[in-house]
Order: structure tokens, then sequence, then C-alpha cells
């Protein structure tokens, strides 16, 4: 279903009447990149660890089509040269990897058209940017993806954002039923005395949705199977149906995140909780404090975490993380501590115009 909408995509164009390639031309375009190094300790019932992880070595290409009167379409490929990431099926790597999509311009005030490969637009994914932190938000445990194949119509209507999406559900990688995910979102910002308070609501319903296991990492895990003590499997398929509300708020070095999402999988109710303070030090020190909790049929996840960041210079950060993990089903409980030391490199404007 998904690939026959990706190919209405050029219809649509053709309709709106700007399809006159003759005088299209790239107005700019650019190679950035990004190397991310961490050591790791991680300590689990199983085995305590200790190791250095190539997190990503990868580029990012931008490019803006436009024509003698407007911009008309943004185009966006991450190539991930390489990375030790894996998680539970490999999909710790597709929630974090390859991006691939065209943005098409209808016009000044109209709304415009994602296509491709792109993260999902629910809750606080649409502007909070995890894939450069260690620790992340509940949509490894609520949504079990984080980019996916589809189409978005996004725009703004008076004080409101809003977002319509109907995308694959099985994450960067084929669709594996007939049917798209839906997908809405609107967004509004509110100027406050002391501050900007951004504030959403998301709605998502699909069928065969990837569902983890509350005992495992779906990111940090490895293989298809990792050990769950024989109880149940680290990965299952199942309906999903989520209601978001998210907020963000900024008041001078402070920054707060949080996030209720309530719903339903095919064999029961689920619900989260996500709550994030970031506050800046100096000019090159930040700290962030954060707790997710995640209750799905079966069992429960808690994870409690904090980072210290600091800019070694204007394209470097060093950021050491803590987290505890508290995973629990019906017949065992697993407690887990990641400790990471991250190395982040930007290499912006590799080439360009």
């Amino acid at each position: 279903m998904i690939r026959h909408l990706l190919a209405g995509v050029l219809v649509i164009a053709a309709a709106s009447g700007a399809w006159c390639a003759q005088d299209w031309r790239i107005s700019n375009w650019r190679v950035d990149g990004r190397l991310d190094v961490q050591g790791m300790y991680m300590d689990d019932p199983e085995m305590s660890t200790t190791r250095g992880r190539l997190m990503a070595a990868e580029l990012e290409t931008t490019a803006t089509i436009s024509n003698a009167q407007r911009d008309i379409l943004d185009l966006a490929i991450q190539w991930p040269y390489a990375t030790d990431m894996n998680g539970v099926d490999g999909r710790g790597k597709e929630m974090h990897f390859a991006n691939v999509y065209a943005l098409y311009k209808f016009g000044l005030g109209k709304p415009s058209l994602r296509f491709g490969q792109f993260v999902v637009p629910f809750g606080n994914l649409t502007y909070y940017e995890t894939h450069t932190r260690p620790l992340q938000s509940l949509f490894p445990q609520s949504l079990g993806i984080r980019i996916d194949r589809g189409l978005s119509l996004e725009g703004y209507k008076g004080e409101y954002d809003y977002w319509l999406a109907l995308m694959g559900g099985n994450g960067a990688r084929s669709d594996n039923n007939d049917s798209p995910i839906v997908v809405g979102r609107l967004a509004r910002r509110f100027d406050l005395p002391k501050g900007v308070l951004t504030a959403g609501a998301s709605v998502l319903y699909g069928a065969d949705m990837p569902r983890f296991s509350t005992l495992v990492d779906p990111v940090m895990g490895h293989g298809a199977e990792p050990d769950t003590g024989g109880h149940m499997p680290a990965l299952e398929i199942t309906d999903k149906l989520r209601i978001a509300l998210d907020a963000e708020y900024s008041a001078g070095p402070d920054l707060w995140r949080a996030e209720l999402v309530v719903g339903r999988d095919a064999d029961g109710d689920a619900n989260g909780q996500f709550v994030q303070w970031n506050r800046m030090l100096s000019g090159r020190q930040e700290l962030t404090v954060q707790a997710a909790r995640w209750e799905q049929p079966g069992g429960d996840r808690l994870r409690l975490g904090g980072s210290v960041g600091h800019m070694l210079d204007d394209r470097s950060t060093a950021r050491l993380s803590v987290e505890r993990s508290l995973g629990r089903t019906i017949a065992e409980r697993r407690n887990e501590t990641m400790i990471s030391l991250q190395l982040l490199r930007e290499f912006p404007d590799l080439f360009g115009k």
C-alpha cells in the first residue's frame, strides 16, 4: 500500500501545475559529516562488559531545488557509513539511521508534502533530536519505530502546526502488511512571561507494529532473540493505538520536556510517561536528568538517567551518561546499568555551495 502511495506523489506534483522541470535548478546543496564514538560499561544479570563502540560514522546530504519564483523541493539523504549499533532484530540501527526523503512545497502559506523515509511525526519526535543522544525518550517502547516509510502532509494554520501521515508501520524496512498506519499531530507555541511553551497532541493507529519485551533495550540489545529468561520473546508484532500529549518549555538556561502516552495493543492497555530537565551550566557545559516509564500488556520498564556534557570546541562534545533500567514481566525482573562516555564530532559543510 505504501509503495503505491509513494508512486502517486508524482501525480500530485504534476496536478499542482509546478512540475516545470525546464526552469528548475539546484539552488544550494551541502554534505555534513558526523562521528560518534562511545566507551560503554554495561552491567546486567548475565554479565558485565566494557567496550568501545563506533556508534556512527555518517554523512548527511541536503539540497534545495528551486525555480525562478520560489523553492520547490528539499531533499535529504542520511548515509550511515559505519555503526556498531544493532538492537533487537537489527531495529536499533533502523530507529536511528536511513532518513531518505523529499519535501515538496506547494507554496507560501500552503502545506508541504514529505515523502520517503523519515522520522514519524508523533509526540516529541517532531522537535527532540534523539539521534545523537545516549539517553532516549519513550519511542523505543511506545512506538517500536522512529524512522518509517510513507507520506506526511504538514504545515500551519493560524497559530497551529499540523501533520497528517500515512506510513508503513514496520520501521525502515519493507512493509509487513497491506495497510498503512495513520499518524496525526497538532501543536501550538505559547509565548509566556518567562519562557516559551510548545504543546502538542498526537494520535497513531496501525496494525502489525513491532513491540519489544520490557526486559530488553530495543536499541542496544543484540540479536533476534536476546535472552529474556525464556518467558516471552524479545520482539512481537501487535496492533497499536497511541494518543500522546507532549510539551517543551524553555526558560533561560532551563529546558523542560515531557510526554504522556496512553493507548492499547491487541491484547491490552498501554501507557507511558517521560520527563526531562536540561540546564546550560555555562556556555559550554550542560546537565540533563530524565525519567521514562512504560507499561504494556505483560510488563513494565522504568529508566532513570542523567548526563553531563562539555563542548570541547564549536564542533566537538564530550558527554558522560548513566542510566539505570528496571524491567519487569509477570515472571521475571531484570535490572541493568549503562555508563557511556561519548565523543561526538560534527563536520559541517564538507562540500556544497
